[in-house]
């Protein structure tokens, strides 16, 4: 025979929900005012029985959800359903916020008048913390794939631009080799104009020299493999090196020199600094076809050396400025369509101050010529 008497019973359940800590266990009335209060609540909302009992539970939530009545919201569906369930944020007594897993139930007697509300709150924050990492890392690693897709489609449409670009622009120069040598072979060239032809079949190979050059560099940099030497050099004499290769190869073009007389000492990569001058230069050339003056100025700034490179050319128009030291940038001008051209010296050359931790600035005005200036940090 059983010989607990159901008031006895009542109390050891209600001791055992007291004794809880790893839950908040409460009986609302009917209103929702807190009328019971356990160790597993005082835990983990931060209030004592005392601070509670006797208050409207709306006192856990955050402000807005107060002002928009969501405890009373949450009250009528759990009268109208029996129960209501919910994970979302609450509030601690310290006023921090904690992510619990909230169960509403209506308590009915036995004529089913509700008699008040039993809730039933847990600390999930950890679990949430650990969701949320693992969701942050999931996202992190998606976007490690789509960086890592649209590398691999960059590098593709690099390959085919590079194989466009080299069929294109080494036809030309080769054409013009081939016709000369087989001048060359027939005899049919006098003997007083080899030496212009020899000239010019310089010019075309040195154009096909920087095409593969510059080539070969924007794939280095593609692939992260361009290793610098580091030296110290004076820019004044990488200028004159330049100067003296390109002033027998201009037709029509008058180089002038005006150079700053103190030592303009750089630390880096000689040979690919002058990769910059020269692209600079040769830009100067081609993109005044009409001629004219090139001035080139070295001198110190501040903590920095620069040299700059003048033309009287076609010049850039303002909005197309920025076109210039994209790769493969090429500007949208008649007049440039029919100027032989990679897209890749101007892109190369910024690519290569940034890496000296300088740069590439350009002044120009559509029809009035540029100015394209190499500044560089001095070495002292």
């Amino acid at each position: 025979m059983n010989t607990y008497e159901p008031r006895v019973v009542g109390d050891q359940f209600a001791l055992l929900v007291a004794g809880v800590v790893d839950y908040a266990i409460f009986m609302l009335d009917p209103t929702g005012t807190i009328v019971t209060w356990n160790e597993g609540a005082q835990r983990i909302k931060g209030y004592t029985a005392d601070e509670v009992i006797g208050r409207h539970f709306s006192m856990f939530y955050p402000p807005d959800e107060v002002r928009n009545d969501k405890p009373g919201w949450e009250l009528e569906v759990a009268k109208r359903e029996g129960r209501y369930e919910e994970e979302a944020w609450r509030l601690r007594k310290d006023g921090t916020r904690f992510w619990a897993s909230v169960v509403i139930t209506a308590l009915r007697d036995e004529t089913g008048r509700l008699r008040g509300f039993g809730k039933v709150t847990r600390d999930l924050t950890e679990r949430k913390r650990q969701e949320e990492a693992r969701s942050a890392e999931r996202d992190r690693e998606s976007a490690l794939l789509r960086a890592h897709a649209k590398r691999m489609e960059d590098l593709e449409r690099t390959k085919t631009q590079f194989l466009n670009l080299a069929s294109h622009e080494l036809r030309g120069p080769l054409t013009v080799i081939r016709g000369y040598n087989s001048m060359l072979e027939e005899g049919s060239i006098p003997p007083d104009q080899i030496p212009a032809v020899a000239r010019l079949q310089e010019v075309k190979l040195a154009q096909m020299d920087r095409l593969v050059e510059q080539m070969l560099e924007t794939a280095r940099l593609e692939h992260d493999a361009f290793d610098m030497f580091h030296e110290t050099f004076d820019l004044g004499d990488v200028v004159q090196e330049q100067l003296d290769i390109y002033r027998p190869l201009s037709q029509g073009h008058h180089f002038v020199l005006d150079a700053d007389d103190r030592p303009l000492l750089v630390a880096g990569d000689h040979a690919r600094v002058g990769t910059i001058v020269a692209n600079l230069m040769d830009n100067a050339i081609k993109y005044s076809p009409g001629g004219g003056e090139v001035r080139c100025t070295t001198g110190c700034r501040d903590s920095h050396v620069f040299v700059s490179i003048r033309d009287e050319g076609l010049g850039i128009a303002a909005e197309h400025i920025p076109t210039l030291f994209t790769r493969f940038g090429r500007l949208p001008t008649q007049e440039n369509v029919t100027i032989p051209g990679t897209g890749l010296g101007l892109f190369l050359c910024k690519e290569i101050a940034g890496r000296h931790g300088g740069d590439i600035e350009v002044e120009s005005t559509a029809g009035a010529g540029s100015e394209f200036t190499l500044v560089l940090p001095a070495a002292f």
